[in-house]
């Protein structure tokens, strides 16, 4: 039968910098309604749609994804304290949508920062050659072929420790645990390609089961991965899509309407592994490799070469901005919430 007396002081503050859902933000840059016939086109976020050629608002196609085409585009990041580029917005096989990045700066082993060798699953792997890149497996190794499930470069970028517990070896250790978090495990699809086609038939053929090379996997589930030949095709200029096969991307005109590979502004380097492999041997894989300044080809190269690589991920649907607007000097700064 007592009676108490006090008073709750409720503290009111407006959480701004968690409000822009990252997939939203990049899908609100998509240039309206763009024809794809402009000649002045200097880039920005386009939409594809179902078949894979440019979308169009007023046919009320479906869209597929979201792409930055074009030479000059607002898609810088900071992830893991560095600058990444937005490749697009893509949807998976549940719809869900997610963000993907690729590394602005190319990733070598210079001045041995990563371990040379280690031990996965009972083979050893040999990293990398001189600083100049990343074997895809063992050299001299026959006997991994081009399968990106079982690659020596897979297993480096994704995992953190090797069978003898040594760690510090694989990149993922070297992401900040912050933003390992905001990694998505995906679906990547490991079909052939060739380089007789365009950018929208080589992405049917990276999708495809049809063109698998005998032993190995049309899928793989993971993190960290390296961009596709269709991801390189459509960088360029809308407009080269359907008419321009990728090894013409030596053209200079082609090349000058990239954002992967301008004068001034190039994140490819002398060369770069991509994912897929070749159809036409199981000893090649393909290749981003530059021709001069201001031109570049996807071309072919031997499992046994070192090339660099760009890091490629998706990030989780969930990540916020916290500021920033796209821009180099201004990139957007990221967080993932609970």
């Amino acid at each position: 039968n007592k009676t108490y007396y006090g008073s709750i002081d409720v503290g009111l503050y407006q959480d701004d910098k968690h409000e822009n859902n990252f997939v939203e933000e990049v899908k609100t840059k998509l240039i309206s309604n763009y024809s794809g016939s402009k000649e002045d086109f200097t880039g920005g976020l386009v939409a594809v749609n179902q078949t894979g050629d440019l979308y169009k608002e007023n046919n009320n196609e479906e869209i597929r994804e979201y792409r930055y085409s074009g030479p000059n585009v607002n898609n810088y990041v900071t992830f893991n304290d560095e600058i990444w580029r937005i490749i697009g917005v893509f949807k998976d096989e549940n719809n869900i949508e997610r963000v993907k990045i690729v590394r602005s700066n190319f990733l070598i082993n210079k001045d041995n920062q990563f371990p040379l060798n280690y031990t996965i699953n009972n083979k050893n792997y040999v990293l990398s050659y001189n600083n100049a890149g990343f074997y895809w497996n063992l050299y001299g190794d026959q006997s991994c072929d081009t399968d990106w499930t079982i690659a020596g470069l897979q297993y480096f970028l994704n995992t953190e420790y090797d069978e003898n517990e040594n760690v510090n070896y694989g990149y993922l250790h070297y992401v900040d645990t912050n933003f390992k978090n905001m990694i998505d495990e995906v679906t990547y699809y490991l079909g052939n390609g060739t380089d007789k086609i365009t950018p929208l038939e080589l992405y049917n053929r990276e999708h495809s089961e049809s063109n698998i090379l005998s032993g190995n996997k049309f899928k793989w589930i993971g993190k960290i991965a390296l961009m596709y030949g269709s991801d390189v095709g459509y960088a360029a200029n809308s407009k080269y899509w359907n008419s321009i096969n990728v090894a013409d991307y030596t053209s200079s005109a082609i090349n000058n309407s990239s954002w992967l590979l301008t004068i001034g502004n190039r994140i490819i380097p002398s060369s770069s592994w991509l994912l897929t492999p070749v159809s036409s041997d199981a000893a090649l894989r393909w290749r981003y490799s530059s021709v001069e300044q201001n031109q570049g080809q996807i071309d072919v190269a031997g499992v046994y070469g070192a090339h660099t690589i760009l890091p490629t991920l998706y990030l989780k649907s969930d990540v916020k901005i916290t500021k920033g607007d796209g821009t180099s000097s201004n990139p957007y700064e990221l967080i993932l919430t609970d």
